[in-house]
């Protein structure tokens, strides 16, 4: 059931952007278990223009030649029905920041990773609530 939204600063090429979705589904395998065929990620580019580093642009950022923000570090919002371990969730962000890191050669530091657990009765599969199919 794994669901993952990466907001991803437009540019990369399409080599670097399958790399990383196949590494990330492997981080989520490996760090949960996961079956793979249920692992879902959703890689959502965009513009310089469109994201911004303490209320600048990083259009604007880049223009001044701002150290260590022109990549915008990506976001990652990893949504799992809940049940997993803090020590699952931390290998979770620790293997999700390594392979954005080495894939895309940006510092983990400029990586933010958001878990959220959901409750089994607040999302659905197959019409109907995980918690119905014993999730």
């Amino acid at each position: 059931m794994p669901n993952l939204n990466i907001y991803l600063v437009a540019g990369y090429s399409d080599e670097q952007k399958s790399r990383l979705l196949a590494r990330m589904t492997d981080a989520v395998v490996d760090s949960l278990d996961a079956p793979r065929s249920a692992v879902r990620i959703f890689l959502i580019e965009l513009d310089e223009k469109h994201i911004s580093v303490g209320g600048v642009t990083l259009s604007l950022l880049r223009e001044q030649q701002a150290p260590r923000v022109v990549h915008g570090g990506p976001t990652i919002q990893a949504m799992l029905i809940a049940g997993r371990n803090e020590q699952q969730k931390s290998a979770l962000i620790a293997a999700l920041s390594a392979a954005v890191s080495e894939i895309l050669g940006i510092p983990t530091d400029t990586i933010r990773i958001i878990v959220a657990d959901i409750p089994n009765i607040d999302f659905g599969m197959n019409g109907v609530p995980a918690k119905s199919l014993g999730r």
